[in-house]
């Protein structure tokens, strides 16, 4: 009796595991079954999405192939160049795509191929237009190295060469040190590199004070005595480039008070005092 209550117990035990066994294999099949069905709807996604993307794709190169056409180029600024020789840099014309260019290398190219013109801004005009505007740069100082006479910019930009060292009127000359490097369509170069700066500023400085135009020549042989020759009536020695947008506002304001019929020097070693002499009577400034 006692074995064959034991063997029941026996059974009865290895029923509750045959059926907690079955409910943890059915458990792990619904899982199994869920994480199938969560891999399909994802692929799902990523194949419309993949899809969407590529129709898009498609659509906007048939657009960028198909619309977007060049159908006018409008130039803005230029006076020293024609339309023609402007249009003929360009890489693009009437009927390319509007988007088949790089701007920036538009313009560095173009200033390149064309001297005269200083800044150059590319903008596209949807759907079909571009705008090409420049400013122009002006031939303003002569440089005269070995035998030739070079025409430059306020910006020290090579604009053109003139045979047997002959001077443009109209223009300041203009005497440095030793050149290094003077190409048309580029900047002049100097052996000392620091020249070219002192120069910049010094235009810079006289321009802001409204004076270059009226600058006849600049002595800048040595960067340690620079020299102005002035509305062919003065002389005006700067010394160095320290100080010089003080200098000549000081030099302005000196010229205002004097006659316009005044000659003679003017010395700015510093920016406190100066010193003037008109007609070899000295004078304090």
């Amino acid at each position: 009796m006692a074995d064959r209550r034991r063997t029941d117990g026996q059974t009865e035990d290895a029923s509750r595991v045959s059926q907690r066994f079955t409910r943890v294999r059915s458990n792990v099949s619904m899982e199994e079954l869920r994480s199938r069905q969560d891999q399909k709807r994802h692929r799902r996604v990523v194949f419309y999405v993949l899809l969407l993307l590529g129709a898009t794709v498609v659509f906007l190169s048939v657009c960028f192939f198909l619309f977007f056409r060049v159908s006018e180029i409008q130039l803005v600024g230029n006076e020293i160049y024609s339309e023609e020789q402007i249009l003929a840099e360009l890489p693009f014309s009437v009927g390319d795509n509007l988007f088949s260019f790089r701007a920036e290398t538009v313009e560095g190219d173009l200033r390149k191929a064309l001297p005269f013109i200083g800044e150059v801004k590319i903008e596209r005009s949807l759907p079909s237009t571009v705008v090409v505007e420049v400013s122009e740069r002006h031939m303003e100082l002569s440089l005269t190295v070995g035998d030739e006479a070079y025409l430059l910019s306020r910006d020290l930009q090579v604009l053109g060469r003139i045979g047997g060292g002959d001077i443009t009127d109209g223009v300041s000359r203009l005497q440095t040190g030793a050149v290094e490097r003077c190409i048309v369509g580029e900047k002049v170069s100097f052996q000392d590199q620091r020249t070219a700066a002192d120069l910049e500023e010094l235009c810079r400085c006289l321009t802001e004070c409204g004076l270059f135009d009226r600058v006849d020549a600049i002595d800048m042989s040595s960067r340690f005595d620079i020299t102005v020759e002035y509305d062919g009536r003065f002389s005006v020695y700067l010394a160095d480039i320290e100080n010089m947008d003080i200098k000549i506002r000081f030099l302005g304001r000196i010229l205002e008070r004097l006659s316009p019929t005044d000659r003679g020097k003017i010395e700015l070693t510093g920016y406190r005092r100066a010193a003037v002499r008109l007609e070899n009577t000295p004078s304090a400034g």
